[in-house]
């Protein structure tokens, strides 16, 4: 288990936005507000460096290393803190966040050879966006408020949205101002030193080689190598991203709920609308009445541990039979209260598997869709989810696999259990829950 901890999530259904609380629970509405600032969670990483590589184990790849980006305007003994992007407007995106185990570093230049980008190139690719950008955290808390995956997650995704339109703005500014608010604490807490942008391009060989390349801004000098990687080259090299390979399981939580107590620290609160509390047998949530829109919500996390590679197993079940449009399951991969993947059942026979970032979907795996395993109404479901950090991720209702598929979004995180219903009572459980990460040989 992961020594990284997750302070207490503030849940207040009042402040919780009608859109944002619609899009998580694959409903519509006609009145989105903005989102509120997310919790704070320290969660700056272990590792000096945190990548994400968008690779396959076959097909060519485009390898982009940068050995030197220098800064052409005066920090003082300020930190500074270096993203950089890799995107293709027609495929995926990598990146990489330099250093990511505290706020900065005092430096004229920075070496980031050691670390790669390499995208696997789309038969109709044909040009790659190289983006760096260097700020100041002035106020690093509201990076870790908003989660440093999460963000470096954000950025990639906005960059190659970004590339998608007219490119009028520069792109930090369309980012920030696409996000619905999410951004916004974050980038007024940070001092931009400059922005550079390199595009390659396949009718140019992808430029490959090494060149250099001064920012429109005039503040960031970068130097950069491209490879072109064919696809028998790949066939014979390992992938960027540590491959789990064979290794067991360890079972680190176990979770019955004997005594209302619990080994994990679960959120517990309540008010007029929710009572979230560890009880006899389950970590329970009540939706007790339906205020300010025509369905009730509430959810809670682990507060104390994050997991990564790993395995779970949760008995969930509605207690009352009857409740209009019950749906409840597990939020995985759990950044915060905005960034997770959602994987959720319904008492009708429905199930909904989701990649949630900045409020948004960042993608539908599948929207609500009928299936013979799920046991409806008030009878107990297993759900289980099984993660690598290479990011595959194979999701199973009672036994029988639902959903395949490759997300990158989240390597690691914490869990949350969810409940929403158009009619109260409604009373969700999670009556056992068991988890399980990979060990080494």
């Amino acid at each position: 288990m992961s020594d990284l901890s997750i302070t207490s999530r503030t849940v207040n259904l009042c402040l919780a936005a009608i859109g944002l609380l619609a899009l998580l629970t694959g409903c519509a509405t006609d009145n989105p507000t903005s989102p509120p600032t997310p919790a704070l969670i320290p969660a700056t990483p272990n590792t000096e460096v945190f990548q994400v590589n968008d690779v396959l184990s076959e097909g060519p790849r485009l390898r982009v290393t940068v050995p030197v980006i220098t800064l052409l305007t005066e920090t003082g003994d300020q930190p500074v803190q270096l993203f950089a992007v890799l995107a293709d407007p027609s495929g995926t995106y990598s990146y990489l966040v330099y250093p990511a185990n505290r706020p900065g570093e005092i430096a004229e230049q920075f070496d980031l050879s050691a670390w790669p980008l390499e995208i696997t190139l789309q038969p109709e690719s044909s040009e790659l966006i190289l983006w760096v950008l260097a700020v100041i955290p002035l106020r690093y808390e509201a990076t870790e408020a908003y989660g440093l995956q999460a963000l470096a997650a954000s950025l990639g995704i906005g960059f190659r949205e970004w590339l998608s339109t007219e490119r009028i703005d520069d792109p930090l500014a369309a980012i920030v101002s696409g996000s619905a608010g999410a951004l916004f604490e974050w980038f007024a807490s940070t001092e931009i030193i400059g922005q550079a942008l390199v595009t390659l391009r396949a009718a140019d060989d992808w430029d490959a080689g090494m060149a250099s390349e001064r920012s429109a801004d005039g503040r960031l000098n970068v130097v950069f190598d491209v490879a072109l990687l064919s696809a028998t080259e790949v066939a014979s090299l390992p992938t960027p991203s540590p491959t789990p390979g064979a290794r067991e399981y360890a079972l680190i939580a176990d979770e019955d709920f004997s005594g209302g107590q619990s080994q994990l620290t679960w959120y517990e609160g309540q008010d007029r609308t929710f009572r979230n509390q560890v009880v006899e047998g389950a970590y329970e949530i009540q939706l007790t009445e339906i205020a300010q829109r025509d369905y009730a919500l509430s959810w809670g996390s682990v507060e104390n541990a994050r997991f990564a590679d790993y395995r779970v197993e949760a008995e969930v079940r509605l207690v009352e039979e009857g409740v209009q449009e019950a749906r409840y399951g597990l939020w995985f991969h759990y950044q915060d209260d905005f960034n997770f993947i959602y994987f959720g059942i319904s008492n009708d026979g429905r199930y909904r598997v989701a990649v949630i970032l900045r409020n948004a979907n960042r993608r539908e795996i599948r929207d609500w869709t009928p299936h013979p395993a799920i046991r409806t109404g008030a009878a107990t479901n297993t759900l289980a989810v099984e993660t690598t950090v290479t990011g595959e991720i194979t999701l199973s209702i009672n036994g029988e696999t639902v959903a395949n598929f490759t997300d990158r979004t989240f390597s690691t995180g914490s869990l949350a259990f969810f409940c929403y219903a158009r009619s109260v009572p409604a009373t969700c459980r999670l009556e056992r829950l068991r988890i399980w990460e990979r060990r080494g040989l």
